[in-house]
């Protein structure tokens, strides 16, 4: 199985600054993500700073760790991929300091475009959260320098 570290190399220690996973960021989350047959997952236990109400996890970070986990695994499968679309599904609310677990697996595969699941629950087996996303494979290495955009195709003149 191919992972970051096998696509980029050398490199790989300082270009993951991502906010998820990278072990670089300074006020990342630095998840953990395993991958075991068909799934990906991810063990999380929020703390206060995780907060949207009072003792309550932020449905928006909920939403990017099903995202990421979603996301390794077609990168864990040597499959770089961007999302394209993502619709999440509350259940019930997450406490902060309790343990969440997502896991993640294919739903379907078609061409350059794939389509995930995600589920969170709680260490009881309570199901909190769930979501679908759509993939679009990119290519080995497509990333953004700083300071451009994806729209920059052309060289930009000198002055």
């Amino acid at each position: 199985m191919q992972n970051y570290q096998d696509v980029y190399g050398d490199k790989w220690q300082e270009i993951n600054k991502c906010f998820a996973c990278g072990r670089n960021n300074p006020i990342g989350l630095k998840l953990d993500i395993k991958h075991k047959d068909d799934i990906c997952y991810t063990t999380f236990t929020p703390k206060t700073e995780h907060s949207g109400w009072l003792n309550v996890m932020h449905g928006g970070l909920l939403s990017t760790i099903m995202d990421e986990v979603m996301a390794h695994w077609l990168w864990g499968r040597g499959i770089p991929a961007m999302t394209v679309e993502m619709t999440t599904r509350y259940l019930k609310p997450v406490p902060i300091g309790e343990p969440i677990v997502v896991t993640a697996r294919l739903q379907l595969d078609r061409g350059r475009m794939a389509t995930l699941e995600a589920d969170v629950t709680l260490a009881d087996g309570t199901q909190v959260a769930r979501a679908v996303a759509k993939y679009i494979k990119t290519e080995r290495g497509l990333q953004i320098e700083s300071g451009r955009s994806v729209t920059d195709t052309e060289a930009k003149p000198e002055e």
